[in-house]
């Protein structure tokens, strides 16, 4: 498959950085400010001056817009785009107490907290994905670094433009990431540009690849939790994508001799001996003896086993007219008229970008 080209085309590029908030007092605030963000975005618009692919005309940076300019500013870009629409966003992101939605918070975002958590000011991302969507852009490229941001790909998993949209995301689904100092770019958006100063032409997989082992060898930690305000422990996950690694249990010590049976220990103490076991009058294990003047109870005849000549004959199990039954009830053989087995096809497995 040849790589996409966007060069000599109509490209567009929508920075969006929320670096400063207009709620952040409980109740109904955002967690804080991010100053690591403004950084973010001015070397992300320089980087991508000079990689040769978009002109300084063509990346629009939206600094702490609201709502409204967000959306006014995703409609333009994606109208505009025949080639390349990039869209990069870093700030807050938010997830409701009863659902797996991704919200982006702008610059007037609030939280109504409650069962099931509202958020005003910020923007969904299936309707984010939808306005990409509708784009005539060949290829669509969405980075996300923001907490929360691997929930985008359950809603990437099921739009129906999954081969034209690549999703490059910060953390895992229900993780926040780290925001960084506030003197430099946060630390997603540090490693990437690392990646995209590497001189020579990369691709989005190549990018997304080297991307993930940097930040596996740096090290950084990602929290899992829900609140903004609520401190998390860290996990022991420390990759950056949407697949959450999987971490072997440890196993477990061999057992010393066979099961059930106590065996000499370091001291060399011998095993427990089993206990005796009592035995009533007759000889019977566990038998109490009889009291005395109570008539013994009458002893039940026992029916012998059936012989093969006595066992009834077996049925076939009944099946409905145009249902075949199970592939066991079918006799086997040439000539014996049994229909093809049909198995019901596996259960589709959904991958993750």
């Amino acid at each position: 498959m040849p790589r996409f080209d966007p060069r000599g085309r109509v490209n567009r590029a929508l920075l969006v950085g929320v670096s400063t908030y207009d709620f952040t007092e409980p109740p109904h605030g955002v967690p804080g400010d991010l100053p690591a963000v403004e950084h973010n975005l001015d070397r992300l618009r320089d980087t991508l001056a000079r990689g040769g692919v978009l002109g300084e005309d063509e990346i629009t940076v939206a600094r702490s817009p609201s709502l409204d300019a967000f959306e006014r500013a995703l409609r333009s870009a994606a109208e505009e785009a025949e080639g390349l629409l990039l869209l990069y966003f870093a700030g807050h992101g938010a997830i409701p107490s009863a659902g797996d939605e991704l919200f982006l918070q702008m610059r007037n975002a609030s939280v109504i907290a409650g069962g099931r958590a509202v958020f005003p000011g910020a923007e969904m991302f299936t309707t984010v994905l939808t306005w990409l969507a509708s784009s005539p852009a060949e290829r669509i490229v969405v980075i996300l670094d923001c907490c929360f941001a691997g929930n985008a790909a359950w809603i990437w998993e099921h739009s129906r433009d999954k081969r034209r949209v690549l999703l490059l995301m910060s953390v895992q689904a229900n993780h926040r990431t780290d925001a960084g100092d506030g003197g430099t770019p946060t630390p997603f958006t540090g490693e990437l540009l690392h990646e995209l100063d590497v001189p020579g032409e990369l691709g989005f997989r190549e990018v997304s690849d080297a991307l993930r082992r940097r930040m596996a060898e740096a090290r950084h930690e990602t929290l899992r939790g829900r609140s903004g305000r609520r401190r998390a422990a860290p996990t022991t996950t420390r990759t950056c994508c949407c697949r959450r690694a999987r971490t072997t249990p440890p196993a477990r010590p061999a057992p010393h001799g066979r099961p059930g049976r106590r065996t000499a220990g370091a001291a060399g103490r011998p095993p427990r001996a089993a206990p005796a076991r009592r035995t009533g009058p007759s000889g019977i294990p566990g038998a109490r003896p009889r009291p005395a003047g109570r008539p013994a109870p009458p002893t039940r005849r026992r029916r012998a086993p059936r012989t093969a000549r006595h066992r009834r004959p077996s049925r076939a199990p009944a099946t409905r007219p145009g249902r075949c039954g199970p592939c066991a009830a079918w006799p086997r053989g040439p000539g014996s008229g049994a229909p093809p087995c049909s198995p019901s096809p596996p259960p589709a497995s959904a991958c993750t970008a």
